[in-house]
């Protein structure tokens, strides 16, 4: 029986679907097509052994091992090796399967089409390559904004932010100077944006670094909040691999190529996501910021177990150093879209099923080959609750009508 055919058939779900993880696949002038000319050497494509590649600030991207796209893994092809069901023990690159770019990763009008194939209503449409861009530039202030900004003009051109309340795309912000990020911000907002797009890590300022709760930056996530602005925080290089480095192992985030520690570790999955939502809830932002939402993308919810149980350990020790029960803060501001090998059941008992969200990660090749090849998974859910997981959650927190 193939990983398909073992999918319980849900007959409830006949509604279109909410999808909180799909991406592009960027052009590919999509940084440089817009890019001042005093940045132009920030990012730029290069040859070497005779492939096409890119350099950012002067290092090889790594995140994207092939950031042409062509080929690129199609959709769903290592769906048994996320499932953990490798029992022959092949390499990622024997399991995967290429082909061409499909014609819905590039352009929109080909994305609306597939999106109605699928019966999506509603999709979050995420960076690949830009979800590298930030820790190689963090480093260089000024570049690091030349090219977010020449990036989100490209994303705006290309997709739009919201141009029909069906394909909502993030533009990519940072908060290294607080300033310029009000400002990238404000210009998002005005063009329409439901939400905007952060890597789970502390903030790398110029004189150290910080906590994304720190109150200099209340501003932002204020100004996000009285917009009703989501916060995406999608998989991404946190800069986390000089924990593996510490531990004898390359500080170079490659993307699904893992070791052994890094997969157990969960160094660029499970720790700076679970650091992140900690430090957003113990430093206080949703105290200061109750309306801002947050939803952590790609991610998975391997994390969120021990998560909860350490905030409430905590808050039975020192209470007094909360303004309120920190489980009840997660429930309240936090959505989480799990992986489809995590348990969605247990999940919608610690925090409840509205805080939810499908994300199938297409068109990559670790989600599946088609959003819907994921609604079995939410058997353990009663009928309103996949309604509200699969549909409703994401909605509200994108702004739109149920």
């Amino acid at each position: 029986m193939t990983l398909l055919e073992s999918r319980p058939i849900l007959d409830d779900v006949t509604y279109g679907l909410s999808d909180a993880d799909q991406h592009y696949y960027e052009a590919e002038d999509a940084v440089t097509r817009h890019l001042p000319k005093a940045h132009k050497t920030a990012v730029r494509w290069v040859e070497v052994d005779g492939r096409k590649t890119l350099l950012v600030n002067d290092r090889l991207l790594t995140l994207i091992p092939n950031p042409t796209y062509d080929p690129v893994g199609v959709p769903g092809s290592l769906e048994m090796y996320f499932r953990a069901q490798n029992h022959g023990g092949k390499e990622i690159r024997d399991i995967i399967e290429m082909g061409p770019i499909p014609p819905a990763a590039r352009s929109r009008e080909a994305r609306v089409a597939k999106l109605i194939e699928q019966g999506v209503d509603l999709a979050w449409v995420l960076p690949s390559l830009g979800l590298g861009l930030e820790e190689m530039l963090a480093n260089d202030v000024e570049a690091l904004y030349a090219v977010f900004h020449s990036y989100n003009q490209w994303l705006d051109e290309d997709w739009g932010y919201n141009r029909d309340n069906r394909i909502l795309t993030g533009p990519l912000m940072s908060l290294i100077d607080p300033v310029r990020a009000e400002k990238e911000l404000e210009l998002a907002i005005s063009k329409g944006a439901r939400f905007v797009t952060f890597r789970p890590a502390p903030v790398q300022a110029p004189d150290r670094f910080r906590s994304l709760a720190d109150p200099m930056y209340d501003r932002f996530w204020n100004m996000a909040a009285d917009a009703g602005v989501a916060i995406a925080f999608h998989g991404a290089d946190s800069g986390y691999g000089i924990y593996l480095e510490r531990w004898g192992e390359s500080l170079k985030y490659t993307g699904m190529k893992m070791s052994t520690l890094t997969e157990v570790m969960g160094v660029h999955i499970e720790r700076p996501v679970f650091d992140l939502v900690a430090s957003l809830i113990c430093h206080g932002l949703f105290d200061r910021v109750p309306k801002l939402q947050i939803a952590t993308v790609e991610l998975g919810a391997g994390w969120v177990p021990d998560l909860l149980k350490r905030l409430k350990r905590s808050y039975g020790k020192t209470p007094q150093l909360y303004k309120r029960d920190p489980v009840e803060t997660f429930c309240s501001n936090v959505s989480v879209a799990p992986f489809y090998e995590d348990d969605i059941a247990i999940l919608s008992t610690l925090i409840g099923a509205d805080r939810i969200l499908l994300g199938s990660d297409w068109p990559h090749p670790e989600g599946l080959a088609a959003p819907r090849d994921w609604v079995g998974d939410f058997a353990g859910l009663t009928a309103d609750e996949r309604r509200l997981a699969l549909r409703d959650n994401l909605r509200k927190i994108s702004g739109m009508p149920l």
